[in-house]
């Protein structure tokens, strides 16, 4: 069991917290859970290991980038066809700040006009 933790904890070393996503930070949610399994260590929930194996696997996998090692890409855009750099702006938290005020925006003016309308029938 604590040879699990350790593993997991020595592989999510080598994958940096994204700073610029918080609360959507795959990386923070990937430790969070590894804490929450093991934080009662082995007295209360016994941990299927094979599982265990192939969530490690697969983790590694990830981390090592084993598919976009295999599976090169020759272009650089994206399905949206905005640059990586682009995308980066459109997940950030200003962008989602940005957004949620245009969406109360467009509803207030939805009300209005539909308070409008019923003023006019």
């Amino acid at each position: 069991m604590a040879g699990n933790y350790r593993n997991f904890m020595k592989l999510l070393e080598s994958w940096p917290l994204d700073k610029s996503k918080p609360g959507r930070d795959l990386s923070q949610h990937i430790r969070d859970q590894v804490k929450l399994t093991f934080s009662k260590g082995d007295v209360t929930t016994p941990v299927d290991q094979e599982q265990c194996d192939r969530y490690y696997a697969s983790l590694k996998r990830i981390t090592s980038n084993h598919y976009g090692q295999i599976y090169k890409r020759n272009l650089t855009s994206t399905a949206s066809g905005l640059t990586a750099e682009q995308c980066n702006i459109a997940l950030s938290p200003e962008m989602k700040e940005y957004l949620e005020e245009e969406n109360k925006f467009f509803l207030r003016k939805l009300v209005n006009s539909i308070q409008h309308f019923r003023k006019d029938a």
